[in-house]
């Protein structure tokens, strides 16, 4: 266990949350020291438990997404449960959800009826949609919100269809606004002492990071529509095939692409009039690219990738996650790091990041088995007697 002192020790999150989107955003508070106290149906756990791959018979989505967790089982829907989620919080300091809008106040267990309890309580709640607008009771998935947040517009090849992201970005970066929500508010109440509910939505994520996308229509009519690894002002910027893989190649000036000329043996490309100026370069792409990817052709990844970084030229290698987590930056960098789990054994996982000079977060504990935090936090935290604990197990409530 860690010596450090972590940011947010001290710190509890009661975490009624599923699937990816909120319980990454509960992963990035713990990963700081939050203690997280991450809420499951008895007996069933989250569906990620049950997600292929499976690390024997283990979720590799939930072991991607729970570490630095506790685990509690308890059932939301029954009254008695929703006691219980009552008495934890009031004595956590935020509350993470990310069910349906409206489902936690049907439970009794919204913003509204905790704060009333707590009022210094902090409630993010995660959606596909948001809290608001005519979408927001629609059910929502990473794919949904690369969709509507017109990001598959952008992924794909030039002519062809459109490409959701190759992981779930849109729930990751629900969760990541979510963790910022969070701890915005958290800022805020340390100075009035007042909580807040924080809405958070996959779609407004994927919004938040399109880039220059919004501002080019409005202002200039431009629709940005899919064109590879390509991007409009830079050429070349695009990824080749070398002998054995892939590299990427960005030459984003004219003084770069006089470095990557000269590596290349082509000088005479300097006095070029098709390629003098970065926009002459892009209206020219086609050329551009030949040229560059016949050049790459010859090398492999290795021999590309030394003799551009070598010239200050930008350039590497497109890693599979096999070559990444040997990659010897990612290992110094510690993002990808080795854990042990009861059931799914050893294996690597991202590691955490921003790194914090003072607070640094760390990877304390694996995910934790379903309901493996129950008499801690039932007997040990809420002080609830042994026959309380009994007749709620028997009546599947925890």
């Amino acid at each position: 266990m860690s010596i450090v002192p972590k940011a947010l020790s001290g710190i509890r999150v009661l975490g009624a949350t599923r699937m990816l989107a909120g319980p990454y955003a509960e992963m990035l508070l713990a990963d700081m020291g939050a203690e997280v106290l991450h809420i499951e149906l008895p007996r069933i756990g989250d569906d990620s438990h049950y997600f292929a791959p499976l690390i024997h018979g283990e979720g590799s989505c939930f072991l991607a997404a729970n570490r630095n967790k506790k685990s509690i089982t308890l059932d939301l829907r029954k009254p008695e449960g929703q006691e219980i989620f009552r008495d934890l919080a009031k004595i956590s300091d935020i509350v993470i959800e990310n069910n349906r809008p409206g489902t936690m106040n049907k439970w009794n267990i919204g913003y509204s009826q905790l704060k009333e309890i707590h009022p210094g309580i902090i409630m993010t709640s995660v959606s596909g949609f948001g809290q608001s607008g005519p979408y927001a009771n629609r059910p929502g998935l990473d794919i949904i919100a690369q969709a509507v947040g017109g990001l598959m517009s952008l992924t794909g090849e030039q002519g062809g269809p459109p490409m959701r992201t190759g992981n779930a970005l849109g729930d990751f970066l629900g969760g990541l606004f979510a963790a910022y929500g969070t701890l915005t508010a958290l800022y805020y109440r340390e100075q009035t002492g007042l909580g807040q509910h924080v809405d958070a939505a996959l779609l407004d994520g994927i919004i938040a990071v399109l880039e220059n996308v919004i501002p080019n229509y409005t202002a200039l009519g431009k629709v940005t529509t899919r064109n590879g690894s390509r991007i409009p002002g830079v050429a070349p910027y695009n990824s080749y095939m070398a002998k054995d893989g892939y590299v990427v190649i960005g030459v984003s000036s004219n003084t770069l692409w006089q470095r990557f000329v000269a590596v290349m043996g082509r000088p005479e490309l300097v006095d070029d009039p098709r390629f003098a100026s970065a926009p002459l370069r892009v209206a020219n792409v086609e050329e551009v690219d030949a040229i560059t990817q016949a050049w790459v052709a010859d090398r492999t990844v290795a021999e590309v990738v030394f003799v551009l970084n070598e010239a200050g030229v930008t350039c590497a290698p497109i890693n599979s996650v096999d070559k990444l987590v040997e990659d010897p930056h990612v290992i110094a960098r510690e993002m990808a790091v080795e854990i042990e789990h009861p059931i799914a054994g050893r294996f690597k996982v991202s590691g955490v990041t921003p790194k914090l000079s003072l607070t640094p977060g760390t990877i304390e504990t694996p995910p934790p088995t379903l309901g493996q935090h129950n008499d801690e936090i039932y007997r040990g935290l809420l002080q609830y007697s042994d026959k309380k604990i009994k007749d709620l197990a028997e009546k599947g409530v925890i």
